[in-house]
């Protein structure tokens, strides 16, 4: 039996999005921390400046605050207004520090899922006359399963299929999300009919799922009234 479940699509686009959110992110981030907040460091020190220059001064009156600052802003090419609003210098430089640890963030989280999607788009998972095998080159025969372990396949779509090389013990995964769920799910059904009962583990069988399924469904049309009892 040949069967052949390409990557899951829309599940992939979810990390591609994610991804590209977070490296969006760490990019505005960068701008803040190396244009937008230095930016603003010396108009913010210049302000500073000129405040404690009048504070200190027995000459200066407060009054003499604005012309100075005026002055100062037409040789800088600033904003003549005063900067009431604006972060002062110890609040720009915790900005800077915070961009960076955003970068970092975004980075962390978007490069992985970035290059999680571009590894994945292509992935397949398929049945062979005798076993299964995916594209990453990973392979198992049926005589070799020793146990299917469906513990996390009912809510996650994870099947473990444990096997045995020769003495070389190893698990091979089976993800319907990753992959095109039909497909997985008919391939799964596939592996319990090849295999012994008891070696399906922490989990009903397919047939079992979908022997449970007809009947809710059988139930809801005789409560909905579309069939008779």
């Amino acid at each position: 039996m040949n069967l052949r479940a390409n990557a899951e699509k829309k599940f992939l686009l979810k990390y591609l999005i994610i991804g590209l959110a977070c490296l969006a992110f760490a990019c505005w981030a960068t701008y803040d921390a190396f244009v937008k907040y230095p930016s603003q460091k010396p108009r913010a020190q210049a302000w500073e400046d000129l405040e404690a220059q009048i504070a200190e001064s027995e000459i200066l009156k407060p009054e003499d605050l604005s012309p100075m600052w005026k002055q100062i802003s037409e040789e800088n090419d600033w904003d003549s207004k005063r900067p009431t609003d604006a972060h002062p210098v110890a609040a720009l430089e915790k900005l800077i520090l915070w961009q960076y640890v955003f970068i970092g963030i975004g980075l962390l989280v978007g490069l992985p899922c970035v290059l999680w999607y571009l590894r994945n788009k292509e992935a397949w998972l398929e049945s062979t006359a005798d076993g299964l095998r995916n594209s990453s080159g990973d392979e198992i025969k049926i005589s070799q399963i020793t146990k299917f372990d469906k513990a996390r396949w009912e809510k996650k779509g994870i099947g473990v299929l444990h096997y045995d090389d020769k003495g070389a013990k190893g698990t091979f995964i089976v993800d319907d999300l990753k992959y095109d769920r039909k497909t997985t799910d008919e391939i799964v059904a596939w592996i319990e009919t090849q295999i012994k009962p008891e070696m399906i583990v922490n989990g009903l069988t397919e047939v079992e799922y979908q022997e449970i399924a007809a009947e809710k469904k059988r139930l809801r049309d005789i409560a909905s009234g579309n069939i008779e009892e």
